[in-house]
This record gives C-alpha cells, sequence and structure tokens, in this order.
C-alpha cells in the first residue's frame, strides 16, 4: 500500500495558517458581492452561488450590482415577478457546514432605497429569514402584513423557539448603513444580552432570550425578496460571516477590517514556507 507523503512546504503553510488566526477571530465566509465573479469566489471562505431550483411560489431572481460602499453591491434586478412570488437569487450551500448555532456574527453594508410594503416588496432577505431557503437565521426588512410596522429584523430558531430583536431604519433610506447581527448563547461579550442587533457599530436593540435549537438548515437566501415590485429597493455589500460573537465594529469602513494579519511566527512561518518552495523549484 502507497502512503502519501506531506512535504515540508505544505506543513510550513499549514504553520502560517494555523499561526495567522490563533490569536484573531477569523471571519468563515467573506463575500464581496460586487459581482457574479466575486459572488462564485469569495475572498474567504466557502464560495457562494445562484439560485437554480424555481418551483410553485420560489423563483429565480435576476442578480443585478450597483454602486456600493466599496466597489459594487449586490440587488435584485428587473424581472417577471408577480405579488407573493420568493425572487432567489444569491445561495450559501451547505451552511449548516460551517454556521455555528451557538454563536456567530454577520456583518454587511445595507442600503434600502424605499421602506418594504406588503403585498409589493414585502420583505428584504439580508440573510434568509421569512420566505428564505430555510437555514434558521432571519436578517431581514419587512413589513409582513398592511398596518404592520416596517422593521428590520434579526433573529433566528435553529429548529427551536424563534427568538428575534427588531429595530426601524426607515430613517436611513437611501443612504449605505452597516449591520451587523450578533448571537452567543452564553452571553455576548460576557454580558446577559444572548442576540444583538447593531447599526452603524452600536446596538440598537437587544435581548437576554436564548430559545432557539440547535439544526441549522443546508441552505440561506442572500439578498433575496418578495413580490411583483422587488427589483431595485435594497443592495448589499461585503457580507462577513464569523463563528464568534463579535462586539467591535470600528473596522467596518475597512473593506477587509475584520480579516486577522499575519502575526510574527506566521510572517516567519511563510518566509520559511517560501525559502522551502524556492529549494524545491
Amino acid at each position: 500500500m502507497t502512503r502519501r507523503t506531506v512535504s515540508p512546504f505544505a506543513l510550513a503553510l499549514v504553520l502560517c495558517m494555523t499561526l495567522a488566526t490563533a490569536t484573531h477571530a477569523a471571519p468563515i465566509l467573506w463575500n464581496q458581492l460586487g459581482s457574479a465573479d466575486e459572488v462564485t469566489h469569495s475572498a474567504y471562505g466557502p464560495n457562494l452561488g445562484f439560485y437554480n431550483t424555481p418551483g410553485g411560489l420560489d423563483v429565480v431572481g435576476s442578480p443585478d450590482f450597483v454602486p456600493g460602499q466599496f466597489g459594487n453591491a449586490l440587488t435584485i434586478g428587473p424581472g417577471s415577478y408577480a405579488t407573493a412570488q420568493r425572487e432567489h437569487t444569491v445561495v450559501w450551500e451547505n451552511v449548516n457546514q460551517h454556521l455555528n448555532p451557538n454563536r456567530g456574527t454577520i456583518e454587511v453594508w445595507y442600503k434600502q432605497n424605499a421602506d418594504p410594503v406588503a403585498f409589493a416588496h414585502g420583505v428584504y432577505r439580508i440573510f434568509d429569514g421569512a420566505y428564505g431557503l430555510g437555514s434558521g437565521i432571519n436578517f431581514t426588512s419587512e413589513q409582513p402584513n398592511n398596518g404592520s410596522p416596517v422593521l428590520l429584523n434579526f433573529g433566528m430558531d435553529f429548529g427551536g423557539i424563534y427568538t428575534v430583536v427588531s429595530h426601524n431604519i426607515s430613517a436611513h433610506n437611501g443612504q449605505w448603513i452597516h449591520l451587523a447581527g450578533v448571537w452567543d448563547r452564553d452571553g455576548i461579550g460576557n454580558s446577559a444580552d444572548k442576540i444583538r442587533l447593531y447599526l452603524d457599530g452600536n446596538v440598537v436593540a437587544s435581548t437576554a432570550f436564548a430559545n432557539w435549537g440547535t439544526a441549522v438548515g443546508q441552505r440561506a437566501d442572500i439578498g433575496g425578496g418578495n413580490d411583483a415590485g422587488i427589483a431595485g429597493k435594497f443592495a448589499m455589500d461585503n457580507l462577513k460571516v464569523y463563528d464568534t460573537a463579535l462586539t467591535d465594529f470600528s473596522h467596518r469602513f475597512n473593506e477587509a477590517g475584520g480579516i486577522p494579519e499575519p502575526s510574527g511566527l506566521a510572517l516567519l512561518a511563510m518566509t520559511a514556507a517560501g525559502l522551502l518552495w524556492r529549494r524545491r523549484r
């Protein structure tokens, strides 16, 4: 039987990556969302894809790209949409292999051009949620019924009891804002808060309840929406997802902010890896 061996270069490279993230919270996903190529080639972590399994009220939305906070941003383009249809554009497949139901952070730049209106453009899915693909996360701006308040919601159920916090962001329509949804079953930052919603780096809603379950769904709908008038109603840019509960978003104005830089030991390992590579050539 032939045994596969690991080269010194590969060992040095693994050491480099381990040291680079040993003292920092690395993201599990960073996708810039600025083009079809950027969607399908994440800057960090698993690649995303485009929805291609329509059925019933679930239809393929037309992804489009508009000026964003950094470069371009994802929106829903024009299409032959109808009331009550659920337009899906970008999908994270096998999200259950990456998302931690006990703790995590989802951060994104977001621009809402108009408030959701029930049965016209009633739901804007930032990261799954109402009429989405069942990941267990709900990060939406929506007006579920006529007369209901328009709210930005962040919450989850993961097969348990739905737990959510909400905030009205209508005053920010037409502006790019930074949003972050954070959860930690053991308490965020050693506090009593189990879920927090951040707007431009500040906590705007929180709860001490942690009634959600542990079952993460297989797919997440990113940048989807509902109804006939959904085209162009919102856009989102520079999505990052972590498996830890962040509390500081001062990095948000840097497109690569929050991505750990290599430590001194990691840089040394990188140098060693480079030398080993040169010697093998």
